[in-house]
Parts: C-alpha cells; sequence; structure tokens
C-alpha cells in the first residue's frame, strides 16, 4: 500500500508542469511597478525586473511584452528613496531632474499627491531613465541584486527604510 503511494505521488509530480526557473545567471523580481508617461497622463504599469548577464529588462507581468532593456555599462547612477515622489541626488530635486530629463517632471508631478511613502528606485543613462516602485518585500534583495549584477553602487537619497 505505501508503495502504491509513493508511486501515485511520483507520477503527480513528474507530469505537472514545471515552473520556468530563471537562468543560473539571471534574478528575477515581480513585485514591481513602472511609472511613465503616456500621451498627457503617468501611468504605473505591473512590471517584471530580470537582471541578466550584461542588462536588466523590464517586462510587462500582463502580456509579457519586452517593455525597457537598460544596459549596465550604459548606467549612469542607481538611486533609491523612500518617500512620496522619487528624489534625486541633486540638490534642487526633481527641479533639476526636470530640466535634465524633462519627461521625468511630468511623472513627478502626479505622484506627489500620494499620502504614503513608497520604495523608489531610479535608474539613469546617458539617454534613458526608468522609474520603478518597488515593493517592500522584495526592495531589500533587490538593490543587492542590481549592485551584484551592474557594478553600480546605488546612492539612497531622503530617508532610507
Amino acid at each position: 500500500m505505501l508503495r502504491t503511494a509513493v508511486l501515485i505521488a511520483m507520477v503527480i509530480v513528474a507530469s505537472a508542469p514545471l515552473r520556468a526557473l530563471p537562468p543560473a545567471s539571471q534574478y528575477s523580481f515581480h513585485k514591481v511597478q513602472m511609472i511613465e508617461r503616456v500621451g498627457d497622463r503617468t501611468e504605473t504599469r505591473d512590471v517584471r525586473v530580470n537582471f541578466g548577464d550584461d542588462a536588466l529588462q523590464v517586462v510587462s507581468r500582463k502580456d509579457g511584452l519586452l517593455i525597457r532593456t537598460i544596459r549596465y555599462a550604459d548606467i549612469r547612477r542607481a538611486e533609491y528613496s523612500y518617500s512620496k515622489v522619487p528624489r534625486w541626488k541633486t540638490g534642487l530635486g526633481l527641479g533639476i531632474a526636470g530640466v535634465i530629463l524633462p519627461p521625468l517632471w511630468l511623472i513627478a508631478l502626479p505622484l506627489g499627491f500620494s499620502k504614503h511613502r513608497r520604495h523608489w528606485f531610479t535608474v539613469v543613462t546617458d539617454s534613458d531613465f526608468a522609474v520603478l516602485k518597488l515593493s517592500k518585500s522584495e526592495r531589500k534583495l533587490f538593490i543587492p541584486a542590481f549592485e551584484t549584477r551592474s557594478r553600480v553602487e546605488v546612492i539612497a537619497v531622503g530617508e532610507d527604510k
């Protein structure tokens, strides 16, 4: 009887669809949202961030489409903040960022009405940027994974929690 139960359990486990695991060289975070400007409004999109060998990829959780690929070699800076809106290390905050990257102030303005502080992660290259809202549960793993894969130090601005 015990042998039959073990055999049935083995068949069930063997026939169950295997969950696709990322390659050993890739980390993946699923509880992330990307803030982006679409036309004249700001949208929040549920995304998955994959840290590959030479680039991070932002993939839509809804339809699996690749939204953005940022090569580690192109990253100028990465910043983390725990605040109502994404903060920048530059002294004048988003005003300066708006001059450097005009679409960013359009993104930050609607977010300023939020009552709660969030975990923000911003990656900036010479020609692009990504503003990510990290989940409370994954942010402690996300930042070290980013630093390990990219070899770019994350600068904490504002409050650190």
